[in-house]
């Protein structure tokens, strides 16, 4: 048992946490949109149900490894100016899903899986994969970001990432505030 003297103090603790726990910042997916490549998937769809990612997707090829990932985040501070980029990473996609090495990435990655059914190794096979009701927990939201409106984009591909591929295996955007 706690000595008297240190009741308060404990008591102050649990407050401040439950306080700084309430006021992390929160990001609400408002819309997406996808494009891809029709010889590797013959479907692909994304929905924003209630600020929760929906995504259906059917691989009709198998994925080897080497597969990357370009990600970007573009901010606007409010909805009439343009949006400007504030972060961009590309990742050897099959290193992160086979988990080597703890990221803010696999961490996400990890919070999918719960409620999606991903690869977890490479070769991914052909088949039907889904995320259904994700959102992203305001523990994994980066510090860096600034509150506001963003717009999230993600790649997949072969080869160096170039702003202007002609065939991408898979691009996709979402509009997003951060709260």
């Amino acid at each position: 048992m706690f000595p008297v003297k240190r009741v308060p103090v404990a008591l102050g603790l649990i407050v401040v946490a439950v306080v700084i726990k309430q006021s992390a910042p929160r990001m609400t997916f408002k819309a997406g949109d996808c494009r891809y490549n029709r010889s590797i998937f013959s479907n692909f769809s994304i929905q924003i149900i209630k600020t929760k990612v929906m995504m259906d997707m059917i691989l009709v090829t198998t994925l080897r490894q080497g597969l990357k990932a370009h990600l970007s985040f573009e901010f606007r501070v409010s909805k009439g100016k343009p949006y400007q980029s504030v972060y961009q990473h590309d990742m050897n996609y099959c290193a992160l899903i086979k988990g080597s090495q703890e990221s803010i990435y696999r961490r996400w990655f990890t919070s999918m899986l719960k409620v999606g059914n991903f690869a977890t190794s490479c070769p991914i096979g052909r088949g039907y994969y889904y995320l259904h009701g994700w959102t992203l927990d305001a523990n994994y939201v980066p510090s860096f970001l600034y509150l506001g409106d963003y717009r999230i984009g993600g790649s997949f591909f072969y080869g160096r990432f170039k702003k202007k591929v002609e065939h991408p295996l898979l691009e996709c955007s979402v509009e997003a505030v951060l709260n």
